[in-house]
């Protein structure tokens, strides 16, 4: 049976590194502005079908939209290498894309972000995309570029908490892959959202709307 919830509860279903590195951060100001509003995060990987669907709505990461599902782009992305500051110290500083292919790459699952877009964009034509260990989120592999393990091609809107902190510098500074509408709002077909629902969509719209920071 479906757990009973009030009619101020909204349940929103992503990405484990989407919910950590955006979502949550943002929570306590849409609570000061809606104190009604209940918002439940549900953590999942796929996208689920229309006659499975568990949540009010979904944000995913991808190249929508997908059959079946009502689907509207969110915000764009850009991608960049990122690493710790000593690395980079012990690196030599270097600015010059060509030094990658002394480096150790690192990688996430995401086929939407792979090392192979960067080498088409700025190289260099060398660059071994295959090598590097993987890490199963965007945050993992954030924090796997903290602790010094390689050189990360991360997602600009999830980086910002590692960027602003220093714990995460960027070696090409005006250098970046665009990628796009990469995230996007999911929900199954019906007749319409309740008013909870309609709250959480209008505000996700203007915080998205915000202008992507420089980089």
């Amino acid at each position: 049976m479906r757990e009973q919830r009030s009619s101020s509860s909204v349940s929103v279903s992503t990405t484990p590194s989407f919910a950590v590195s955006w979502l949550l951060p943002r929570l306590p100001a849409l609570q000061r502005s809606y104190p009604r509003l209940e918002v439940s995060v549900l953590v999942e990987q796929r996208l689920e079908d229309p006659g499975s669907f568990s949540s009010d709505l979904a944000i995913r990461t991808g190249r929508g939209p997908w059959p079946a599902l009502l689907a509207e782009p969110l915000m764009d992305e850009r991608l960049y290498p990122l690493l710790s500051p000593a690395l980079w110290r012990r690196s030599g500083r270097f600015t010059d894309p060509a030094e990658l292919s002394r480096m150790r790459l690192l990688h996430d699952r995401d086929p939407n972000s792979g090392w192979q877009l960067w080498r088409q964009k700025y190289g260099p034509p060398a660059l071994d995309v295959r090598r590097g260990p993987r890490f199963a989120s965007s945050d993992l592999l954030l924090r796997a570029a903290a602790q010094g393990l390689g050189v990360a091609l991360a997602r600009h809107r999830l980086a910002q908490e590692e960027l602003a902190s220093g714990a995460l510098v960027r070696p090409f500074e005006t250098r970046a892959v665009e990628l796009g509408a990469a995230y996007w709002i999911v929900r199954p077909p019906a007749s319409g959202p309740r008013e909870a629902v309609k709250m959480l969509l209008a505000w996700l719209r203007r915080e998205a709307g915000r202008p992507l920071s420089p980089g």
